[in-house]
């Protein structure tokens, strides 16, 4: 009797599907094409990219070049982001990552190359910043600058916030 409880219970735990791993937008391709998606469920069109004035910091003592960038959305969306590099290091042709738990390498000692991001959208009252959450993800791949253009793609993404954005665009240097 014993043994058929056991087999049941197997199999009644066999029946049942497998919880589905969060997504992950720091690993796999980046979806090919001009930037788009969604925010908060409504779609996203890129408006413009600018890049902060601001391109050096200094953090526990190390000095960094900052990549902070804004992809501009028409209906008033800014996504922000910043990732940096050691000073006089290039981003040019390199893959900078955040998993879900906020981890991915290190531009100097204790200071990840992604150093944060947040969406607003002031009209829609949408504020989404990455220390409020616990399931994004992004990769940002720079591809070769050229004068004062680097392409860059980008995959991000924030399953409970129903917000996901991929593919490429044009990060101006000056």
């Amino acid at each position: 009797m014993r043994r058929i409880l056991v087999a049941l219970s197997m199999l009644s735990l066999s029946a049942l599907p497998a919880a589905a791993a969060p997504a992950d937008c720091s690993k796999g391709a980046i979806p090919p094409g001009p930037l788009k998606g969604s925010v908060n469920g409504a779609a996203f069109v890129l408006g413009s990219v600018t890049r902060d004035p601001n391109t050096s910091r200094d953090q526990g003592g190390v000095k960094f070049d900052e990549y902070h960038i804004y992809l501009n959305g028409k209906d008033g969306t800014v996504f922000d982001v910043t990732a940096i590099t050691p000073k006089g290091k290039l981003p040019d042709g390199k893959t900078f990552v955040s998993d879900i738990n906020g981890n991915g390498p290190e531009a100097g000692p204790g200071s990840h190359e992604i150093q944060g991001w947040s969406i607003n959208n002031k009209g829609r009252n949408l504020e989404i910043n990455f220390f409020e959450v616990n399931d994004a993800s992004l990769q940002i791949a720079f591809g070769k600058r050229a004068g004062n253009a680097l392409p860059t793609q980008i995959h991000f993404c924030v399953p409970s916030k129903k917000t996901e954005l991929g593919g490429s665009f044009t990060l101006p240097l000056k």
